[in-house]
């Protein structure tokens, strides 16, 4: 509990005010409800004794529980509000912390961290601590003063009655102890298969058009019904636990109760206690007996809310491995790239991706990177991008460590159109849009969509540029998702643009025209294509061949064909199929 309250602190320190306000009127409950108990006492007494009267009755008993009603409802439902307050900021403020930790996290930590568990933590494990942090730890915190307020209070009529209609009631302790592991291990499990779950779910869904393709609606289907019935299975086992020891509960509150009437007759007849004093007692048993009760169900929700705060805890306290230096600052611009002896490795691998690159790419130029497929064509731009850390060599821009610039404003510099592109299902005006910051305006989005030459398949759309393109662009071909991207790279019009092989799915003459669109509208600017097919860089300034993460060859595209190296071989190669498909 300590744990949990201490990885709470950053929103209770910053919200005390509303947790010290709920535990004030939390208090005040708990003694308005002691209350009733001595009205019923003075009403039984004056039964007892024959002095019950008319006035007694309407100002002593009824006016009376009216307005001790009033005041608990007045008070309870002050409670109620400011632990809902509690609550909604709770939550907010934790999916925010949440969002925030994952949109500045690298790479490798999407490598450890499946889409379908972080959706399942966002969703499941946050309400779960959201619920804890603003309500079941502060009603745990009010039914120990409920506890404490009835204990005095009984004590003060009778200590020895007290003491012996206690003595069963620490036995509910005895069982919360004992239920605490094997909640805390079966919710584990249930929150592990959620997350499982969730990715199976999330891929069904995302690859719902290949699922059709090959006829595996079935199987995709038993495989989730796999899943979902595991996660039912322990959340059973976890339901069991609860209906096995709820009764245990109850059963002793029963005999704490038995307890205080057989000793309560007995004090009454022999020691001559007062038949009032005895009903207020019970009222009292009852409000202390209660709590009990009410702690053992919360301690278990609580219990539950401590894995899946260590679950949440593991986004929060997941750190970059891409760093930027204390005194980093903004760049406003992009004179110069150079890669001197870099070398890069990833987390869990013993070798490296790249070896030993040395390349200076100065502002104006276009750069063809070209290799074989896995020679780290991909991860030597995303340096760039600042998507993976610095491992060994330098990398500098401008003249200074990258790492000396912020992140984010070395990203505003650079526009990157990665391998997979990403499309939301919004309008293709609205896809485009995303490329610029600050608004634009639809010659801006026109033009960006031309330079793409995606003109020509607007008229095609349904709904022309307000045409939802549907979620990752399931609406769209290959080539259309592609030519999308790059007019938000386009538009957005970086110091630095990076095709990264983004151009595999358009055919010759789309490629050639946007080819041509680069050289025209960003002829000043640095532009970096990474392709597979060779006619994508034939223009570029300078060429490089990576194989096995080492340059190989590097050149203009005479220069590099008078090697006879891999990129001759490779361009007669790609010019013979080409050849071969026109034959066709």
């Amino acid at each position: 509990m300590f744990a949990f309250i201490k990885s709470m602190m950053w929103f209770i320190k910053k919200n005390w005010y509303f947790y010290l306000a709920i535990v004030i009127v939390g208090i005040s409950i708990s003694l308005a409800n002691l209350l009733p108990g001595t009205i019923t006492a003075s009403f039984t007494e004056a039964l007892t004794n024959n002095t019950l009267t008319r006035d007694f009755i309407i100002y002593n008993i009824l006016l009376a529980y009216l307005l001790i009603m009033i005041l608990i409802y007045v008070v309870s439902t002050t409670k109620r509000v400011l632990q809902n307050r509690l609550k909604v900021r709770l939550y907010y403020a934790l999916q925010v912390r949440y969002m925030e930790n994952i949109l500045v996290q690298d790479a490798s930590f999407f490598e450890h961290f499946q889409a379908g568990d972080l959706l399942t933590r966002a969703l499941g494990d946050v309400k779960s601590v959201n619920f804890s942090g603003s309500t079941r730890l502060l009603n745990i915190f009010l039914e120990f003063v409920t506890i404490v307020v009835t204990f005095i209070a009984m004590m003060l009529i009778s200590p020895s009655l007290t003491l012996f209609s206690v003595i069963p009631l620490p036995i509910i302790f005895f069982f919360n102890f004992y239920l605490k592991k094997k909640v805390k291990r079966n919710w584990r499990e249930v929150r592990e298969e959620a997350s499982k779950m969730g990715n199976v779910v999330l891929e069904s869904i995302t690859n719902v058009r290949t699922i059709r393709a090959f006829s595996k609606e079935e199987e995709n289907y038993q495989k989730n019904l796999r899943y979902s019935d595991k996660v039912y299975k322990i959340e059973r086992r976890n339901l069991k636990l609860n209906v096995v020891f709820q009764p245990v509960f109850n059963s002793v509150t029963a005999v704490a109760t038995i307890i205080a009437y057989g000793v309560g007759s007995y004090y009454m007849l022999s020691r001559g206690m007062d038949v009032d004093a005895f009903v207020q007692f019970t009222i009292y048993l009852g409000m202390f007996a209660s709590p009990l009760t009410n702690i053992g169900n919360l301690l278990n929700n609580f219990y539950q809310s401590l894995i899946s705060a260590d679950r949440i805890n593991e986004v929060y306290n997941a750190k970059s491995s891409v760093l930027d230096s204390k005194d980093a600052k903004d760049i406003s611009h992009v004179e110069e790239i150079e890669f001197r002896n870099f070398s890069f490795k990833y987390e869990d691998d013993d070798f490296y991706v790249l070896k030993n690159i040395n390349l200076t790419i100065k502002k104006g130029q276009t750069i063809g990177i070209v290799g074989r497929t896995g020679s780290g064509k991909s991860t030597l731009v995303r340096q760039l991008v600042r998507q993976l850390p610095i491992c060994k060599g330098e990398l500098f821009v401008n003249g200074k460590f990258i790492e000396d610039f912020n992140q984010e404003s070395i990203r505003s510099m650079v526009s990157y159109v990665p391998q997979e592109h990403v499309l939301f299902s919004r309008s293709v005006y609205q896809n485009v849009a995303l490329g610029k910051a600050d608004e634009t305006n639809d010659d801006e989005i026109r033009h960006a969509i031309e330079l793409a030459d995606f003109a020509k398949d607007i008229s095609a759309l349904p709904y022309g540029l307000d045409t939802i393109v549907g979620e990752y662009g399931v609406t769209l071909s290959g080539g259309q998702k592609q030519r999308l991207a790059i007019a938000r790279a386009f538009l957005k019009n970086s110091d630095v643009l990076i095709l990264d092989d983004s151009l595999s799915a358009v055919d010759g003459t789309t490629e050639a025209n946007i080819i041509k669109s680069l050289k025209e509208y960003r002829k000043n600017k640095t532009n970096i294509i990474v392709a597979h097919r060779l006619s994508a860089v034939m223009s570029a300034d300078h060429i490089i061949v990576l194989d096995d993460g080492i340059i190989i060859e590097e050149g203009t595209h005479a220069e590099l064909m008078a090697l006879k190296g891999w990129y001759y071989h490779q361009y007669l190669s790609q010019q013979m199929d080409e050849k071969e498909v026109e034959h066709e």
